[in-house]
């Protein structure tokens, strides 16, 4: 059985197909060539597309195409998980943290098959440091569908959480939300929740350096000014910082690379998805550098359950390092072996040397598998930061909102390709934008059935969303010892800073009740849509006054 899926994860796609067929796994071959995105949503829910193709070719004995239709998709693959905290805080009079406790319900939908409720433990402290956490995880089960992993399905809602409650110390001791959360970043040194330590840890550094270079103090004043003399319109200004654990258990990816004699052209066969994060242009710039050879001769081939047996799923921001790395090991052995021969010519090319090697009964193939390489299951092999500060302007009357400008300053380790990894934090970012503000999910309260099944009632961010001013620095000089070729993962962490947004056009909505006298505490929950902004103004008829 050949199956072309949309798959993130072909071992599972194919063990879906052999149990659906009641045949041996060896009978099913699964390949994909490339997605148009995925984010975790074609981890499993591709899974249930592919079975009823094999079945039903298995019983027609001819081939068969599937296609959702957009509005049966929508309400087949499910959303994201939503997440309720409840938490007591202690802390001083600064703001600085003593102890937390904390519940934290998820909505798993129906069956409770998929919930990444354990991961945001691993994220819950983000990057500030309490010496006391009791955090009691709870999974909730209710009438909606079944829900899915979306990028940074357990990191996002995590971070959140605790950005929230940093909020609300600000508020309740009437302190500036920034200081507040410069006060309790982390020290080097100093252990997270789980009790390990940061060797490396560089989140006040680059706060500092983003206030600088972004000018934030000074922005602060000039917003404050501006908010004092117009009602109706307000700026905010929001930091947020991000500490971001990656972690390589139970992961593990080979990769197959062939040298041709004739021509000595080769191609690449990794266990990684291509799906816009740009991994087949890293695997075959690795290739091209440790080989010494030009780029363009390189052509990387869809992945194969057959060539790339027993992957994992591509997923977690780890999936391009790590082929990159199954790849860098196939090159150096390559090498190694061709070493030989190559002493022996003078001044051969590429070609010359490939062919060489075929006539001295050199083996040009190589394979190499990456399985959990550095840690143990339960640690980090390191972690990213970053930091992120976004000003918007918003509309009391009306709850549209502009984003203005946002400085983005990310440790991605000594970056292998910045043109790539940019691209990476600003789309991560944009997605955020839509999960915090603009796509508001929707059930009927009776079946649990999904309402907001098409793009007239569920919106995603468009091109009027994405900022004005867009500033994204990568952290320069700044090379990772414990990731491959010293980089840093770059394709979920972005996206946690993007409910800075949120939180300035909280700062908005502050203003404007403050000139009613009524600025007290309010939670904003994402996504913090325009209706959602315009009704906690507390405006109304008698306040239209000249």
């Amino acid at each position: 059985m050949d199956v072309e899926a949309a798959t993130q994860w072909l071992d599972a796609t194919q063990k879906v197909v052999s149990n659906v067929l009641g045949v041996p796994i060896s009978r099913v071959n699964v390949t994909v060539k490339r997605l148009g995105g995925a984010y975790g949503s074609k981890l499993t829910r591709s899974g249930i597309v592919a079975a009823g193709c094999a079945l039903t070719a298995h019983i027609m004995n001819r081939p068969v195409k599937l296609n959702l239709e957009f509005h049966t998709n929508m309400r087949m693959v499910g959303r994201r998980f939503a997440y309720r905290a409840d938490y007591t805080v202690g802390c001083t009079d600064q703001g600085k943290l003593n102890g937390i406790k904390m519940t934290v319900y998820s909505d798993s939908g129906y069956l409770g098959n998929e919930d990444p409720l354990n991961g945001v433990f691993g994220h819950i402290d983000n990057g500030y440091f309490c010496d006391n956490w009791n955090v009691t995880p709870k999974t909730v089960r209710t009438n909606k569908p079944v829900n899915t992993f979306c990028r940074a399905p357990d990191s996002a809602p995590g971070i959140f959480i605790i950005e929230s409650v940093m909020e609300h110390i600000s508020k309740e001791l009437n302190l500036d939300p920034t200081s507040v959360r410069v006060l309790n970043l982390y020290n080097k040194g100093q252990t997270t929740p789980s009790n390990r330590p940061l060797p490396y840890c560089n989140i006040r550094q680059l706060t500092t350096d983003l206030m600088t270079s972004a000018g934030i103090t000074q922005r602060q004043d000039s917003i404050k000014a501006f908010n004092q003399v117009n009602r109706w319109k307000k700026k905010g200004l929001s930091v947020v910082p991000a500490k971001f654990g990656i972690a390589y258990a139970y992961i593990h990816y080979n990769a197959i690379v062939n040298i041709y004699a004739w021509d000595g052209s080769i191609s690449i066969a990794h266990g990684g998805v291509e799906m816009g994060q740009g991994i087949n242009t890293k695997v075959a710039q690795v290739c091209a550098f440790e080989l010494g050879v030009p780029l363009d001769i390189i052509t990387v081939k869809s992945v194969t359950t057959t060539s790339n047996a027993n992957d994992f799923a591509s997923g977690g921001s780890t999936t391009s390092e790590l082929c990159c790395l199954a790849v860098l090991n196939c090159c150096q052995a390559l090498k190694e072996r061709m070493a030989p021969v190559k002493a022996k010519m003078k001044n051969p090319t590429w070609t010359q040397l490939a062919q060489m090697c075929q006539h001295a009964k050199v083996d040009l193939s190589e394979r190499y598998c990456v399985y959990e390489p550095g840690k143990a299951a339960d640690e980090p092999q390191y972690n990213s930061y970053g930091v992120t500060c976004t000003e918007v302007e918003f509309d009391v009357l009306t709850g549209q909102y502009l984003i203005n400008r946002v400085d983005l300053l990310y440790d991605c380790g000594e970056s292998m390709n910045p043109m790539i990894d940019v691209g990476q934090v600003e789309g991560a970012f944009v997605m955020g934008l839509g999960y915090w503000l603009t796509e508001q999910v929707k059930f009927d309260p009776q079946s649990g059935r999904l309402l907001t099944d098409s793009t007239w009632e569920y919106k995603p961010p468009m091109a009027k969303d994405i900022p004005i001013d867009f500033r994204i620095q990568l952290l320069k000089n700044a090379p990772n010892p414990k990731g491959v070729l010293r980089s840093k993962a770059v394709g979920e962490p972005p996206l946690c800073m993007s409910s800075s947004a949120l939180f300035a056009l909280k700062r908005c909505v502050e203003a404007a009740r403050k000139d009613i006298q009524k600025d007290t505490f309010f939670p904003l929950d994402g996504p913090a849509s325009v209706d959602k902004l315009c009704d906690l103004c507390l405006t109304d008829p008698s306040q239209f006054v000249i």
